[in-house]
């Protein structure tokens, strides 16, 4: 059979259709009373019966110093209780054992202090005047004469061979070299002791200085030698200050 073709309403809500959904809350909300009634018989808490301590109840002794074991037990009692059942007081006990106390300040009378007498005349303060000598004349400074150090001086140190030759160092004059550790010149000398060839090795970025030393090795005169070969030997420099 061909199925019916549902006619569209127009209304938004269905209002024909019954809703069902109120019998499926009450139905849930049995399910779960029921399932919490089975959680508190299986899970319930079970308190274990208490057990009562017997009570012991209280006498009171009463003991016969006639009796000899009654009257050893008052007097273990007693040694071990001396000053609870002590009918001496224990301030006149410890008062024949104890030093006797007394205070320094027994007997001491507190006096008000006997004020000062006010001065008869009262010093006035003088104002300050740019006239008025205020700080205390002061001895003139003695300078003494500093002594001026020495100068110091260039030397020329000849390394080799040629410090041989009796010129071992050389003192230079007004050669303003600032850094002589990285000067170093290899010097060829001939027989009659004349400098032949001065090469510098290292040098210095003053190009001036540089040919000042170079002239100065250049003049230089060094003893003869037996010998006509030529000497070779190296010449370095170092700031010196002459002893006195």
């Amino acid at each position: 059979m061909p199925s019916r073709q549902r006619t569209q309403e127009p209304l938004i809500f269905a209002w024909n259709t019954k809703d069902h959904s109120t019998w499926h809350l009450v139905a849930a909300l049995l399910l779960l009373i029921g399932t919490m009634a089975g959680f508190f018989f299986v899970f319930r808490i079970v308190h274990p019966a208490a057990q009562r301590a017997p009570v012991t109840p209280q006498h009171v002794l009463a003991l016969d110093p006639k009796d000899p074991v009654a009257l050893a037990l008052i007097h273990r009692a007693q040694d071990r209780s001396f000053a609870l059942l002590s009918d001496a007081s224990p301030a006149e006990d410890l008062r024949g054992i104890l030093p006797d106390f007394r205070p320094s300040f027994e007997g001491h009378h507190l006096d008000l202090k006997t004020p000062a007498p006010k001065a008869a005349t009262l010093r006035r303060p003088h104002l300050f005047t740019p006239g008025s000598g205020v700080l205390p004349p002061v001895p003139p400074r003695v300078i003494e004469a500093s002594v001026r150090p020495p100068m110091a001086e260039l030397q020329a140190v000849v390394s080799g061979t040629l410090a041989k030759r009796g010129l071992s160092t050389i003192t230079l004059q007004n050669i303003p070299l600032t850094q002589p550790e990285r000067v170093h010149f290899r010097v060829a000398v001939g027989a009659q002791g004349q400098v032949i060839s001065s090469l510098p090795l290292s040098g210095i970025e003053d190009v001036k200085v540089m040919k000042q030393l170079q002239s100065v090795l250049a003049s230089l005169r060094f003893p003869r030698s037996a010998s006509d070969s030529i000497e070779w030997g190296e010449i370095s420099f170092r700031w010196e200050t002459p002893k006195p």
